[in-house]
């Protein structure tokens, strides 16, 4: 079974996430928004054991924990190819405005196109649905029926594309990808703000609706 947990961190409330397979104890930390000494407690009283960190896309606040975590957990850091330029730029850029300065962390493993993994007993599969970045991906965990959308699918709205390597046209293709090869009763965790279903941003979210146009 699929447990997780959300913790809010950083400077623009980044929804960090906890996965982990109850039976098996293996765990994921998706986008950390930044280091936290909660988040390594809730870890280490569950004995949970730490695979990957995994960032949705390469902006500094879903970055910016990684190599905290990476050093206490001894887990890899996985991000898509995509990303890695958007992710030096964005540090870059969070440093000329006075906040500390921080090295882009380098990625363990750099997620090329879609990807499948496991997560103990429970299948995971990396989307590649550029549109906010060129590299974002969604992680979707199939036996649970949820997605984390990263900056790409929010609570009645999606992801800006007026920010380097932002694409209109790519981000329409990833919600046609999305929406028509993923269940509707989908769980959807998004990078910030309120969960949802591709259920209800099939009938509330008017950006949804124009990407499926014929």
């Amino acid at each position: 079974m699929v447990r997780l947990n959300i913790f809010v961190l950083g400077v623009v409330n980044t929804n960090t996430y906890i996965v982990y397979d109850e039976n098996s104890l293996d765990a994921y930390i998706v986008d950390p928004g930044d280091e936290s000494q909660e988040v390594l407690n809730y870890i280490n009283e569950r004995g949970l054991r730490v695979k990957a960190v995994i960032a949705t896309h390469g902006h500094f606040d879903h970055i910016l924990g990684v190599d905290y975590f990476r050093d206490k957990l001894g887990a890899e850091f996985y991000m898509h190819r995509g990303d890695v330029i958007v992710a030096r730029d964005s540090i870059e850029w969070l440093a000329k405005r006075g906040l500390k300065k921080r090295t882009p962390p380098k990625p363990d493993k750099l997620i090329e196109g879609d990807a499948d993994l496991k997560l103990g007993s429970l299948d995971v599969k990396l989307i590649h649905t550029p549109g906010h970045t060129p590299g974002s991906i969604c992680i979707y965990l199939c036996n649970a029926k949820i997605l984390f959308s990263g900056d790409t699918i929010f609570y009645e709205s999606v992801g800006r594309t007026d920010l380097p390597g932002g694409s209109d046209i790519e981000l329409m293709k990833s919600l046609r990808k999305i929406f028509t090869s993923l269940p509707i009763e989908t769980i959807v965790y998004p990078g910030h703000g309120s969960a949802t279903t591709l259920k209800h941003e099939l009938t509330a979210n008017a950006l949804v609706k124009l990407a499926l146009q014929p």
